[in-house]
């Protein structure tokens, strides 16, 4: 039953894709193909893996400003679930060589996704100044400042790397807590996929306009105290 979920995920990612490529073609919008990734692709990966959300503090967002949306992660289906739940087009940075997955590679290309090669400390850097040109031009960027997926579902140390991005753009960060999609689809496995629900909390923006470099270590704590207490 596993594989068979992996399949119709992997057609109906194929199609998503597809589509929204098509559909950015006709329109020269780059926005579109992210509304069909929140409104189409995510609920359809959801129901493919009979699971459904749980969302609590959707009032903390402001859909007319922009976030830097920080998240622990544990599992692939991490992105799927905030797609569906966060009602904000979200942009993020993604590990270079998934530039070259077919695909998902070019929807991430033409939907300005940024990719980062952490292998080249330089280059790094330079994509979290790729980042803040986004943010300035008004996009919300996700991150999981972990840096990687949590392979026992329990939230590892942070990294300051998105840190240091919130302070170059100085917006605010959205803290948020994901749960339970580690039971449904574990980081370690794609043949032990399990129905259940995911539960999303949502927490107060932090304000970050007045953070210094030396500020850093203090915020990052907060952010990370703020998920945990927010996760239970």
């Amino acid at each position: 039953m596993s594989v068979i979920k992996i399949i119709l995920m992997v057609l109906w990612t194929i199609l998503c894709i597809s589509t929204s490529l098509v559909v950015l073609l006709v329109t020269f919008s780059k926005k579109m193909p992210l509304v069909m990734a929140r409104t189409l692709w995510s609920p359809g990966i959801l129901f493919i893996l009979s699971s459904r959300t749980i969302v609590t503090g959707l009032e903390n967002i402001d859909k007319s400003k922009t976030y830097v949306v920080m998240v622990n992660h544990s599992s692939y289906l991490d992105i799927p679930s905030l797609f569906r739940v966060l009602p904000l087009n979200l942009h993020f940075i993604a590990k270079k060589e998934l530039k070259k997955v077919p695909f998902l590679g070019w929807y991430m290309m033409a939907t300005g996704m940024i990719f980062v090669n952490r292998g080249n400390g330089k280059e790094a850097k330079q994509s979290i100044v790729d980042a803040a040109g986004l943010i300035k031009d008004g996009k919300t960027v996700l991150i999981f400042p972990e840096g990687t997926v949590s392979e026992s579902g329990e939230i590892m140390k942070f990294k300051k790397g998105g840190f240091h991005l919130t302070r170059q753009s100085g917006v605010e960060i959205l803290p948020v807590s994901l749960k339970g999609t580690n039971d449904i689809w574990p980081s370690h496995s794609n043949t032990s996929l399990k129905r259940g629900t995911i539960e999303i909390n949502i927490g107060k923006p932090i304000v970050t306009s007045t953070c210094g470099v030396g500020d850093l270590n203090n915020l990052l704590e907060e952010v990370k105290v703020t998920i945990e207490n927010l996760r239970g």
